[in-house]
């Protein structure tokens, strides 16, 4: 099976969903737009679904709605950024500034239908829920397809699977039901399309139209959503006057998913390049849940079987027949002609955010010989394999390598990754100030030599 093929093969869900989507009658899609009503859009500062806001907007006019959005956050600082500043676009919306959990900050209305896509927890969304408690028809929380309680055994969500008691969102869901109100609630995952404000396949196309090797967690099978935010729009669209929605929960997905490795393939393919992908495992490089890549490293889709039942959705996107404008679009951006920051510290840059902690291919890829003696001792020792020494940094060998070293390999072994930088070790001072501050764990206090924490420090920004 080819690389492309491979891709388009394991990106269609359709093969782990049961059953077939009833057929929506002409009279319940007509129910969704018999009336104007107007609509209140509470949207977040930043994030993946920030832009959500921003393509529901849109939706929404053109279907005769009127519009109001109150964006959180300073309108200063964020009025010149995506999604934001395409706000002038937005002919006939009212568009306000403001903290959604002050109540001087809501705009008086009246309004019949209000979305909130901005609050994670009960602290920002229940003073919005209680303002609009018994004043409007429809409320709609955008929860977040996270929540959900993973399963290995059956890696798809459906809605009413069980979710996580500890997420904030799940709080939030609780107490809409607890109140009574007339609520649906959209659960998204990974989403990509013009005017995003997080990087989704940016991320690899950072690497691959820069001919860098792109560093995938675990086996690159693992099967994810990725979802048009127009073809999310236009389901989030379908809840005005629509009394079929109301206290029900559906993914915010696309019918699709495609593989981890499907995503860097499909952008090669597009861009023309050939695509050098190099697993890893995030446990041995000593990274926390959610360094060093913009997705989560196992199973994360979801069935939109019950938007397509209950709301008469269907999606008009396919991210293997959308990534060759995608591509054009993101050399169009310029960011080609800067210089992105692959080394482990660019982690704590919003901007790049991800681009990696876990692989950063600085070493070969910038040219960093692969005959240095030290680096030539630790493949003669076996400490380290070749592949791994053409992709990772000299300071992440020399952790693979310490944490590798057991006393039957020798002294000149431990002596070359010693040679290597970031070899100085921690203080007992040091180790305890890590400690307090959450920058190390107990274990790793219990388990790693001196110089590992010190590097463990140094990567998570607290050295």
């Amino acid at each position: 099976m080819s690389a492309l093929t491979s891709a388009a093969a394991l990106s269609g869900c359709a093969a782990f969903q049961s059953g077939r989507p009833a057929r929506v009658s002409s009279s319940r899609r007509a129910s969704v737009l018999v009336r104007a009503d107007s609509a209140l859009i509470v949207n977040t500062k930043g994030g993946g679904h920030a832009f959500l806001g921003l393509h529901l907007a849109k939706k929404l006019l053109a279907d005769g709605h009127s519009v109001t959005i109150l964006n959180d956050g300073d309108q200063a600082k964020l009025s010149a950024k995506a999604p934001f500043s395409q706000y002038a676009s937005l002919g006939g919306a009212q568009v306000v500034w403001g903290n959604p959990t002050d109540a001087s900050s809501i705009p008086a209305g009246p309004f019949d239908v209000v979305y909130d896509n901005n609050g994670k927890d009960m602290d920002n969304c229940k003073p919005l829920i209680d303002h609009f408690k018994g004043k409007v028809k429809h409320y709609v929380y955008v929860s977040s397809g996270g929540a959900y309680t993973a399963n290995e055994v059956e890696p798809m969500h459906v809605e009413g699977d069980k979710r996580k008691s500890s997420a904030g969102h799940v709080a939030v869901e609780q107490y809409l039901e607890e109140a009574d109100m007339p609520f649906t609630v959209f659960q998204p995952q990974y989403i990509y399309g013009p005017h995003t404000a997080k990087d989704c396949e940016q991320w690899f196309m950072e690497r691959i139209l820069r001919d860098r090797p792109v560093p995938i967690p675990g086996p690159g099978i693992q099967l994810t959503s990725l979802s048009h935010v127009d073809d999310l729009a236009d389901m989030m669209a379908r809840v005005p006057g629509n009394a079929a929605a109301t206290r029900e929960h559906f993914n915010l997905v696309s019918d699709r998913c495609i593989t981890l490795d499907g995503i860097a393939k499909a952008v090669g393919a597009a861009a023309g390049k050939d695509v050098k992908i190099v697993h890893y495992d995030p446990a041995q490089m000593g990274l926390k849940k959610g360094e060093g890549f913009p997705f989560r490293t196992g199973h994360f889709f979801s069935s939109a079987d019950k938007a397509k039942r209950v709301l008469g959705w269907q999606p008009k996107h396919n991210f293997l027949k959308d990534v060759e404008q995608l591509v054009a679009d993101f050399k169009a951006s310029g960011r080609l002609d800067k210089t992105p920051d692959f080394t482990p510290a660019a982690s704590a840059a919003p901007s790049i955010r991800g681009t990696t902690l876990a692989v950063s291919a600085s070493g070969a890829a910038a040219g960093a010989p692969l005959g240095n003696a030290s680096v030539a001792s630790l493949l003669s020792s076996g400490l380290i394999t070749r592949q791994e020494a053409s992709v990772y940094s000299s300071d992440q060998l020399a952790f693979l390598a310490r944490k590798r070293s057991p006393s039957q390999r020798g002294a000149a072994a431990r002596a070359a990754a010693a040679s290597m930088p970031g070899a100085a070790g921690a203080g007992a001072a040091e180790v305890q100030a890590w400690l307090s501050r959450g920058v190390i764990s107990k274990q790793a206090a219990a388990t790693f030599s001196p110089e590992q924490l010190a590097f463990l420090a140094r990567k998570r920004g607290g050295a």
